[in-house]
């Protein structure tokens, strides 16, 4: 396997990363230069210690004497015992400057998973909705939330790799100087545990990452798909056989993260068994070279250390890999989805004082296939107008090129002689209330729901209640604070229809869209409802699709549909 993962990862980190995340990251580099010279030195001050510990005579010559004589302390004894002082200072030093430098990482890391789910949340809510349409809501779920989180796991382990790597070199340097030809056996020796590893092992990570990515992606689609079809569900009863899937795709996922987890403790084991081999093969070679065991002990102490430092270090460069290399799906996908091209939505004024009018708008979801074949028509102000024809002709797809959801492939629509374009496209959809078929409630109150996003008003909420008549009924309950529960499942379809209602009108706009809105009611609820409606939008432009004449029998204007063209 080659190890180009590593620059592939620079490159997409490069490319996702801002300028002044860029600038902090090479303050968190600079960072771990340092911290591998606190490493370095906290191993190197340990053979000079022992040595004079267990040989004073030594502060006669060489650089002990210089720095003895520099210090000019009272005796031999306050010497050592300042000099051991000192490293303990040191060492306490290096502990809080390890605390700092894995905070620092910690906070960059995490940071990053806001950046990238705050990013690739914005990207999805700019859809234009045609792409919307085409996307599976646990894939995005998936994206935003665990695929951005792995992708900080992965910056996270890279600097940590980073720091390691430094923290290795320089003390292998040190031994270098301290005794090469014994230092070049044992890098022999590594180097071949090593390719080992990144040869056999670190293939099968890779594999076992795209797997629990994929799956995890799997595992959310079946939780979203049975919530979304429970009644459905149950009615069939294929408990078991969605009880079954789940179990299958959890076991691959459990299975690919065992197999990560079980190689990732193999390097370990490995390096520490080699490490108590080359520690003893040390001191038989200091022997057998020195012919005296009292060169051993300051330079198997030097060594000693600096093996336990080394391996633990190589290891950890070895887990680093692991999780870049078993995260690197999720990357991937990070990279792939940051690619698009956030759409820019402006908020230029637009005024509505006479007329809709739209010219020779063409809409097509496939290449080659249009909806909509070069639709023309005007809507004037205050005009109650029917959108009618048969199932799959392009009305709802009309609708939604008039309140500016989708943009039209070709053509163009105007509000008083203004073309409507994305610089002003937020300020005329803020002139539209909407009503579709299925309305959606999520897990909240009833304030929440009928507010949604907007400035929040209680004494405008409860008017638009009593407006869409359903306020008596929620009066018996807990008022605006009810809990209507995920979809609305508390409570039944008209109450729903008329809290979407309240929600339409809440924002008092100048039109008011129904696509379909009551088609999925009986018709005393559905009578019930328009009648409401009329009354409420006597003031308003209405737009009604509908399928029940009965539904838009009190427009005054009916625009038929059928295969894309205005009848």
């Amino acid at each position: 396997m080659k190890i180009d993962f590593l620059t592939s990862t620079a490159r997409k980190l490069n490319y996702l990363l801002t300028k002044k995340q860029k600038l902090y990251l090479l303050a968190v580099l600079i960072l771990t230069i340092l911290l591998s010279i606190v490493e370095t030195l906290g191993v190197s001050v340990i053979m000079p210690f022992i040595s004079i510990a267990s040989n004073p005579g030594l502060v006669n010559s060489g650089i002990y004497k210089t720095v003895f004589d520099f210090f000019h302390p009272a005796s031999v004894n306050s010497f050592i015992v300042a000099f051991g002082i000192a490293i303990i200072v040191f060492y306490i030093f290096r502990s809080c400057f390890n605390f700092f430098y894995n905070y620092t990482i910690n906070k960059f890391s995490l940071g990053m998973f806001r950046y990238f789910a705050d990013k690739l949340f914005q990207l999805y809510i700019s859809l234009p909705y045609k792409l919307f349409a085409q996307k599976n809501s646990s894939d995005i779920m998936h994206l935003t939330l665990v695929a951005s989180n792995d992708t900080s796991v992965v910056i996270q382990n890279f600097m940590l790799m980073c720091s390691e790597l430094f923290t290795v070199l320089l003390i292998y340097t040190v031994m270098v100087v301290m005794n090469w030809q014994m230092t070049l056996i044992f890098t022999g020796i590594l180097i071949l545990i090593l390719l080992f590893v990144l040869q056999v092992l670190l293939k099968y990570v890779k594999e076992q990452g795209k797997k629990r990515s994929d799956v995890s992606m799997k595992l959310n689609r079946i939780v979203a798909e049975t919530h979304g079809n429970y009644k459905l569900v149950k009615l069939k009863g294929n408990e078991e056989y969605l009880c079954t899937a789940f179990d299958a795709s959890a076991r691959v996922s459990s299975r690919a993260q065992i197999i990560s987890n079980t190689i990732s403790a193999m390097p370990k084991n490995i390096l520490e068994s080699l490490g108590f081999a080359l520690l003893v093969a040390a001191v038989i070679f200091i022997i057998w070279f020195y012919k005296s065991p009292n060169n051993v002990i300051p330079t198997i102490a030097m060594y000693a250390l600096a093996l336990y430092r080394i391996l633990p270090g190589i290891n950890k460069i070895l887990q680093n890999v692991n999780q870049i290399i078993f995260f690197q799906h999720s990357l991937d996908l990070v990279y792939e989805n940051s690619n698009q091209e956030m759409v820019h939505e402006g908020e230029a004024s637009i005024a509505f004082e006479k007329e809709i009018r739209i010219e020779n708008l063409s809409f097509e979801y496939a290449k080659g296939k249009n909806v909509l074949n070069t639709v023309s028509l005007t809507i004037t102000k205050g005009e109650k107008v029917a959108i009618v024809g048969s199932s799959g002709g392009g009305k709802s797809t009309l609708v939604d090129l008039i309140i500016g959801i989708n943009k039209p492939t070709s053509g163009t629509m105007y509000s008083d002689g203004t073309a409507i374009t994305n610089e002003n496209i937020r300020s005329w959809r803020r002139k539209i209330g909407y009503i579709p078929q299925d309305i959606y409630l999520f897990d909240g109150t009833v304030a929440d729901n009928v507010a949604f996003g907007s400035e929040f008003s209680e004494e405008r909420i409860i008017r638009v209640l009593k407006m869409a008549n359903v306020w008596d009924f929620l009066r018996q309950k807990d008022g605006i604070n009810t809990i209507v529960g995920e979809g609305g499942i508390q409570l039944s379809g008209g109450q729903k229809q008329r809290i979407g209602i309240a929600r339409a009108f809440y924002d008092d706009p100048e039109i008011l869209v129904l696509d379909e809105a009551t088609s999925a009611l009986d018709n005393d609820t559905e009578s019930k409802i328009m009648d409401e409606i009329y009354s409420l939008s006597s003031d308003k432009t209405l737009i009604v699709v509908a399928h029940r004449l009965s539904t838009v029998a009190r427009c005054e204007r009916k625009i038929t549909i059928e295969n894309g063209n205005v009848v």
